[in-house]
This record gives structure tokens, C-alpha cells and sequence, in this order.
């Protein structure tokens, strides 16, 4: 009993003293590709690298000793930990050449962006070659896929382990709509008592900083990233701030028609979205047009009701406000750009060599996403 409980104590350590260290862009077992044949897929790699922030990585092995290829490309790419932490942005090809199997092992961060499906497919279409045995050209094809498929930039916030449906992230958004309002009043008050000389500048901080983290913790798990969390909190806070100064500093009235503008706008949005598959930049862009026009029509009913009101008046005086407000439109449409690689150019093996010379991951994850085909 004694042996057999050492036994499966020491199997894990001994199969992972056997998975392959993963140091360099290309890792060739089977030396099936020439030095010029690396040269070109690393570079490739290095490419893709610089312009897409995706680590890739290709293993060639002969075979996986009869282990399901998926297990075998998940404990490689645990060990490796390619891609950086928190953005889980790395992507491992393995090839089993005798096998004939192939496997893209894709971490977290890149899941929405390549999705099982989309793995699949793109090993299968170089099916062909694999069988012809031109893997430098399936190599490169492949690499290339990935980069038509992967976005320009990947946010900081941990990538999803579950894609929120929208009305998760329209409820998100409304409390986040409920956090600015709320701090903003708050600060707002913290900056008259200290007009009166209360010191108040640690209140006034932990105003600022405690709801973003709330916020960001809550969409850890969801397909927000952080500068999506952060860029709608800043906006609805400054827009929250500026109604509230108007309010408390200028006119009240003002100020209550732009702050009811704000909320009604953002409650319509949510209830009501023009469009249900925006994200939350998306719903953002949306809440300020409605909260923009709800603001010019409360405003223009209470300037009407304030007219009839004091026009049967002998000495009347006719109060007027405008309000302006410049509205800027975001282009967040995302284009992707197939790369493609002509192994025939000419190569520096002195660059390749400088910019690949250590390709360790950087402490990135991979779930089990990715596909996996035969040839």
C-alpha cells in the first residue's frame, strides 16, 4: 500500500519532468523544419508578437505517447505560462507528427477573440498541407490566422471565464450609472465643507478610488475589460459632477434638470437599449445621447412652464439659460488585418536571434480553449 500511494505520488512529477520546456519560438522534437524554415515561423511569431501583443509558441513533437492531445497541450502550456498575467494572452500550436494530430491551446485572455470553433477550423483548412508535408507553409498560415483573428489591444482586466449575456452588463451599467451619482454627490459635498475648512482630503480620496474597485472586482470574471470598467466610470462620474456643481454652485434648477436628464436618459437606455448587442462602451455612447436629449427636453418644458407662468405678470422678469453641450462620437468598430508571410524573403537571423532569444511565458493561463484536428 505503502509503494503504491509513493507510486502515484511520483507519477505527476515524472510526467512533468517529461513535458517539454518551452523556451524559444519554434520547438522542433522531430527536426522536421530546416534552420532557414525556423528562421521564417519564428520571425513570423516574433511579428505577431509586436503587433497583436499575442505570445505564440509552436511545439513539433512525434507523438504524445498515446495521451488525448488536449491534455497533453494543457500541461505543456501550464509549464510554459505563456502570455503575460492578467492577460492571459498566449497561444500554443502543437503539432504530433506522427500522430497526426494538432491542437492551438488558447489562454484566457483570447478565448472571445479565437474561439473553439474558429481553432478548429483554422487547423483544418491546413490539413492538406500537414499531409503534404509543407508544414512551414501550414505553420505560417496558421500564425497568420491567429492574427486576423486577434484584437489590436487586450485590456488589463483577467479575461473571461464566462461571457456575461447583455442584460447582466446593461445591470452592470446601471450600477455603475448608481455608484457615479451617488460619489459625485458625495464629493461634491467634500469640496464644500472644505471651502468652509474641514479637512476632509481622505474621505474625498476613498470616495474616489473605493466604487472603480468595487466595480472591477465584480466584473473580474466577465468579458469587460478594465479600461472599459474604468472609462464608463469616469465618464458618467465627471458628467454626475458636473450636473451636481451646477446644482449646489450656480442654479438649482439647472443643476436638477441636468442630474434628472442624466438619470432618465441612463434608465432608458437600460430598460429600453437601441442596441442590445453593445457592450459597455456601447451603452455608454448611448446613455449620454438620451441623457443629452432628455436634458434639452426637460429643459425646454420647464423654460415653457416658467413662461406662462410670469407671463401674466405686469412687472415680469424673463429669466433664460441655454445649456451647450458638445457631444463627440466614438468609432469602435474593430478591423482585423490578415498577416501574411512569404517565406521566401529575405531574413536576418541576427534579429530573430536578438528579439526571440527567450520566449518563457509570462506568468499567463489557459482554461482548455481551442481546437484540435486530425490530418
Amino acid at each position: 500500500m505503502v509503494k503504491a500511494l509513493l507510486l502515484s505520488l511520483l507519477l505527476p512529477t515524472l510526467f512533468l519532468g517529461a513535458v517539454p520546456s518551452i523556451t524559444q519560438p519554434v520547438t522542433d522534437l522531430t527536426e522536421t523544419l530546416r534552420a532557414r524554415e525556423m528562421a521564417t515561423v519564428a520571425q513570423a511569431l516574433v511579428k505577431l508578437r509586436e503587433e497583436k501583443r499575442v505570445q505564440m509558441a509552436v511545439l513539433l513533437v512525434d507523438t504524445t505517447d498515446g495521451q488525448p492531445i488536449e491534455d497533453y497541450a494543457e500541461e505543456v502550456f501550464r509549464v510554459w505560462k505563456g502570455g503575460e498575467a492578467g492577460r492571459d494572452n498566449g497561444v500554443l500550436l502543437i503539432i504530433a507528427k506522427g500522430d497526426r494530430r494538432s491542437r492551438l491551446e488558447v489562454g484566457y485572455g483570447l478565448e472571445p477573440y479565437l474561439t473553439d470553433g474558429q481553432s478548429q477550423a483554422l487547423l483544418h483548412a491546413q490539413g492538406p498541407l500537414l499531409r503534404e508535408g509543407r508544414f512551414e507553409a501550414a505553420l505560417l498560415a496558421i500564425i497568420a490566422g491567429v492574427s486576423e483573428q486577434a484584437p489590436e489591444s487586450l485590456g488589463l482586466l483577467h479575461p473571461p471565464r464566462s461571457h456575461w449575456p447583455f442584460f447582466a452588463v446593461s445591470g452592470f451599467f446601471f450600477i455603475l450609472v448608481m455608484f457615479a451619482f451617488t460619489a459625485a454627490g458625495l464629493l461634491m459635498q467634500c469640496w464644500v465643507s472644505a471651502r468652509r475648512g474641514a479637512v476632509i482630503p481622505v474621505v474625498a480620496a476613498m470616495l474616489g478610488l473605493i466604487p472603480p474597485a468595487v466595480l472591477v472586482s465584480v466584473a473580474w470574471d466577465s468579458q469587460m475589460t478594465l479600461l472599459d470598467v474604468l472609462l464608463a466610470y469616469v465618464a458618467m462620474l465627471a458628467a454626475f459632477l458636473g450636473g451636481w456643481f451646477v446644482a449646489r454652485r450656480r442654479s438649482g434648477l439647472l443643476g436638477g434638470v441636468l442630474l434628472t436628464g442624466l438619470l432618465l436618459g441612463t434608465l432608458a437606455c437600460v430598460v429600453w437599449p437601441l442596441s442590445p448587442t453593445a457592450g459597455l462602451v456601447g451603452l455608454l455612447a448611448w446613455a449620454l445621447l438620451l441623457s443629452l436629449a432628455t436634458s434639452l427636453a426637460i429643459g425646454l418644458v420647464v423654460a415653457m412652464v416658467k413662461g406662462i407662468s410670469t407671463g401674466g405678470s405686469g412687472d415680469s422678469s424673463s429669466s433664460s439659460w441655454a445649456t451647450s453641450s458638445s457631444s463627440s462620437s466614438t468609432d469602435w468598430g474593430s478591423s482585423y488585418s490578415s498577416s501574411s508571410y512569404d517565406s521566401s524573403s529575405s531574413y536576418s537571423s541576427s534579429d530573430s536571434s536578438s528579439s526571440s532569444s527567450d520566449w518563457s511565458g509570462g506568468g499567463g493561463s489557459s482554461g482548455g480553449g481551442g481546437g484540435s484536428d486530425s490530418w
